[in-house]
C-alpha cells in the first residue's frame, strides 16, 4: 500500500512529466511477462498483433532469465530485457525497476502480470499509455493499483485469459481475434533433433516428466506406467521430455521401466531455443500443464492434455487435435492463472491421482486414428 501511497502523493508532478513524454504516435512499446513458461508461449500471440499493428515500433519484453530463451528468434521481438523479482524486491526496488523502465523511454507498456509491482514501475517510469488486466481474484490493493493504468480489462471466469489480453489491445488501437501461439527455435537444431530420433520406430510420443508446479506432475511411477501401456499399445517409441532439473525423475523412469530401446531419455538435453525442433517431430505429446505442453500445442502437434487441477476455462490447449483428460471433483479447479496453488488442499491430489495409464492410451490411439485419417488421400 506504501507504494500507491507515493505514486498518488507523487501524481501532480508525474502527470505533466507524463504528458511531456507524449509524442503521439507509438514507437516503443514494452510488453512485460515475468510469469513461467506456459503463460510465455500464451503470450505471444500479443507481440505478433502489437508488431503487426505497429511494423517500425521497437518491442521489446521483460521476461524472467528462465524463459528469456523462449523469445530470443522470435522475429516480432527487437530486445529481450531479463529481470529477476529480487530486482523489485522493496520500496528501493520497485523505484530501480521504475528507474529502468523510464530510460527505456516507451510510448506504452503492456503488462501481462496483473498488480501493484508494474502499475507503479510504468506510472513512476512516466510510460504514457499503460495496458493491464484485472483478474476477480484480484484484492483491494490490486484493484487500487489498476487506477495508475490508462486502460484496465477486466478478467472473468469462463474466459480464456488470451481473449481478455487480446481485448485489452484495444487500448493500443489493436482489434483482433487471432490467439495462435508462436515458439521458434534456435537456427541447428534440427539437426540435433534428427540425431536423437534417428533410431527411433515410428509413432514417437513424448511424455513430460515433470512439472513446475508439483500440484499438477504425474510423478515417476505414474509415467513409468503410462509409457509401459502405451508401449503394449502402440508399439513405436517414448520420449521422456523435461528440463536438466527433470533429469534425475526421467532416470527415475527408465530405471522403472528396465532398459527399452524404444525408450530415450532426452530430458536436459535440449535448451528451450533447441526444444521445439525435437517437439515438432513427435507424433504425439502427452503433457500435464506446464510449458512443454503448450510449446507442443503452439507447434500444432497431437496432444494429450492432463488437465489437473487448472480452471480450463481460462487457459488450456486450444488446438485442433487436443485430448484432455480430466476428472469431476468438487475441489477442480482449485488453481487459476493469476492465483496460482501449489499445494493440495484436500491432501490427495485426487485429480492426478486418478489419471489411468489405459485412460492416457485410449486419448492417444483416437488422436493418433484421426492424424492419419487426415493424411490420407
Amino acid at each position: 500500500m506504501i507504494y500507491l501511497l507515493f505514486a498518488w502523493l507523487l501524481a501532480p508532478l508525474v502527470y505533466p512529466l507524463i504528458l511531456l513524454r507524449r509524442r503521439g504516435k507509438v514507437d516503443r512499446v514494452l510488453v512485460v511477462q515475468t510469469a513461467k513458461i506456459g503463460d510465455v508461449i500464451c503470450g505471444t500471440p500479443i507481440l505478433r498483433e502489437i508488431k503487426k499493428r505497429y511494423p517500425a515500433c521497437r518491442l521489446s519484453v521483460m521476461v524472467t532469465p528462465i524463459t528469456a530463451e523462449l523469445l530470443e528468434f522470435n522475429p516480432h521481438v527487437d530486445e529481450i530485457i531479463k529481470v529477476d523479482a529480487a530486482l523489485w524486491r522493496g520500496f528501493s526496488g520497485k523505484l530501480k525497476l521504475a528507474a529502468m523502465i523510464r530510460e527505456g523511454s516507451y510510448d506504452a507498456a503492456v503488462c501481462l502480470n496483473p498488480g501493484v509491482t508494474f502499475a507503479f514501475a510504468t506510472f513512476c517510469g512516466l510510460v504514457p499509455i499503460r495496458l493491464s488486466v484485472l483478474p476477480e481474484s484480484a484484492g483491494v490493493t490490486s484493484r487500487l493499483a489498476g487506477g495508475l493504468f490508462t486502460h484496465l480489462q477486466r478478467h472473468t471466469s469462463g474466459r480464456l485469459v488470451i481473449e481478455t489480453y487480446m481485448a485489452m489491445l484495444k487500448g493500443l488501437d489493436i482489434d483482433t481475434a487471432n490467439i495462435d501461439k508462436e515458439v521458434y527455435k534456435v537456427p541447428g537444431s534440427d539437426t540435433k533433433a534428427e540425431k536423437a530420433l534417428s533410431t527411433l520406430k515410428k509413432p514417437i510420443v513424448g511424455i513430460g516428466v515433470s512439472s513446475g508446479n508439483k500440484l499438477k506432475e504425474l510423478g515417476e511411477e505414474k509415467v513409468a506406467a503410462i509409457v509401459a501401456t502405451l508401449l503394449d499399445e502402440l508399439g513405436g517409441s517414448i520420449v521422456l521430455v523435461g528440463s536438466e532439473h527433470d533429469r534425475r525423475a526421467a532416470d527415475t523412469v527408465t530405471a522403472l521401466l528396465g532398459k527399452r530401446q524404444e525408450v530415450v531419455n532426452a530430458a536436459g538435453l535440449f535448451t528451450l531455443a533447441e526444444l521445439p525442433a525435437l517437439i515438432e517431430r513427435l507424433s504425439l505429446y502427452i503433457g500435464v500443464d506446464s510449458g512443454i505442453t503448450y510449446m507442443a500445442d503452439a507447434l500444432a502437434i497431437p496432444l494429450v492434455h492432463l488437465s489437473g487441477p487448472i480452471d480450463t476455462s481460462e487457459q488450456r490447449p486450444y488446438g485442433k487435435r487436443v485430448e484432455t483428460v480430466s476428472y469431476r471433483l468438487e475441489c477442480v479447479p482449485c488453481t487459476y492463472v493469476f492465483d496460482a496453488a501449489y499445494e493440495c488442499r484436500t491432501g490427495t491430489r485426487e485429480c492426478i491421482g486418478l489419471v489411468r495409464p489405459e485412460d492416457i492410451t485410449a486419448a492417444a490411439v483416437s488422436l493418433l486414428k484421426n492424424t492419419e485419417n487426415r493424411s490420407t488421400p
